[in-house]
């Protein structure tokens, strides 16, 4: 309905009226909300104001007074619908680390360009790629600001962000010798946890698979017959109790759901691993449940750090999109097996790519 009670302590009746209306303005919907009307006729009166301010502009012109951290909340309520469930709780814990202190308090009609390069300004001391991700959850809260009409234009995109850069560009790809190296070493545990490990790096090495999809695979997304993976579920775990854990169907975009070639050395693997492994994942502990990615990354670092290589799970994706550039491969199968939604991004991997390789190759040359 649109108009509704809300409690208020302060008010001697112990509540207010708020008057609560839907609407679309050039078919994107939007929401007015004003309260603190004492009595329901005087909530009425202004709802009336208002459908005609509505019938004659199409839209409700409002100063709005709610802070970040009220418009954060609402955001969580309803706004975060067509979100992943790894990207609403990677906001709810940039938010909570660092907006809710710094930001949080802020009317949202302040956040134009000024404040937020002021604000990232402040921040250049600051991790790179944790001063990108902040900017990604600003970016999710002033969109959905926008729909609601609370501000007119979200100005995020024009904002530079500048920090200390951590990556270790030279090393996104792993040499064949130093994987060959780690599956070894995994193989020289001989427990089921390594090598539960171990099959994991084998399948995103010969796929390129992110490690989500990786952990959520099952033994009937497998078909040996026709040589086929079937990839269309994900393991969801940020900020879970590993008991928690569960797979999705929604994957990070349409592209993402695929029948992919199985890999002759993979086949094989497989086979083996299904001999030993009695469960239907094909990735998970000696009790049948999924393993924890981010225990796996540390167990396996624990490794590669003796051997003095530097790895993380990620780079297997990496190193699969360089093999089938550098092979030759065409761009619309580079973008199939790699299932880019998009293939600005397929064409950005090959330039980049490329252009690294021509680099390499005149080192050589010239270091000789």
């Amino acid at each position: 309905m649109p108009i509704r009670k809300r409690e208020r302590k302060k008010m001697k009746n112990g509540y207010v009226y708020e008057v609560y209306i839907n609407y679309y303005d050039n078919g994107i919907k939007n929401r007015y909300s004003k309260s603190g009307f004492r009595t329901w006729k005087d909530a009425k009166n202004h709802e009336a104001m208002i459908y005609a301010k509505l019938e004659k502009k199409g839209n409700v012109q409002k100063k709005c007074k709610k802070t970040f951290d009220q418009v954060y909340q609402e955001f969580l309520e309803i706004g975060c619908g067509n979100y992943q469930e790894n990207t609403v709780t990677s906001t709810k814990n940039i938010y909570n680390t660092f907006l809710h202190k710094e930001i949080g308090n802020k009317l949202i009609t302040t956040f134009n360009y000024a404040f937020l390069q002021n604000y990232f300004n402040s921040k250049s001391k600051q991790g790179l790629a944790t001063n990108k991700n902040i900017k990604k959850a600003i970016n999710r809260i002033l969109d959905f600001s926008v729909k609601l009409g609370y501000i007119e234009t979200n100005p995020i995109n024009l904002v530079s962000v500048k920090g200390i850069d951590t990556t270790r560009n030279e090393n996104k790809v792993i040499s064949d010798n130093d994987f060959q190296l780690i599956i070894k070493r995994l193989s020289e545990k001989e427990t089921f946890k390594y090598m539960t490990y171990r099959i994991a790096l084998i399948i995103g090495y010969y796929t390129g698979l992110r490690v989500s999809e990786v952990l959520g695979l099952e033994k009937e997304d497998i078909d040996f017959q026709n040589n086929t993976i079937s990839v269309k579920r994900k393991l969801v775990y940020k900020g879970l109790r590993k008991q928690d854990f569960y797979t999705t169907q929604q994957m990070k975009s349409k592209k993402s759901h695929a029948v992919i070639p199985l890999a002759l050395p993979l086949k094989q693997e497989l086979q083996k691993w299904f001999r030993i492994n009695p469960y239907e994942k094909i990735i998970c502990d000696e009790n049948g449940y999924y393993i924890n990615p981010n225990t796996m990354g540390q167990d396996i670092k624990a490794i590669t750090n003796k051997e003095g290589i530097h790895f993380h799970f990620h780079m297997l994706r990496h190193t699969f999109s360089t093999k089938l550039v550098l092979g030759n491969v065409d761009i619309k199968t580079t973008q199939e097996l790699m299932r880019h939604s998009n293939f600005n991004t397929t064409m950005s991997l090959y330039t980049h790519i490329n252009d690294e390789h021509k680099q390499e190759v005149i080192n050589e040359i010239f270091s000789k």
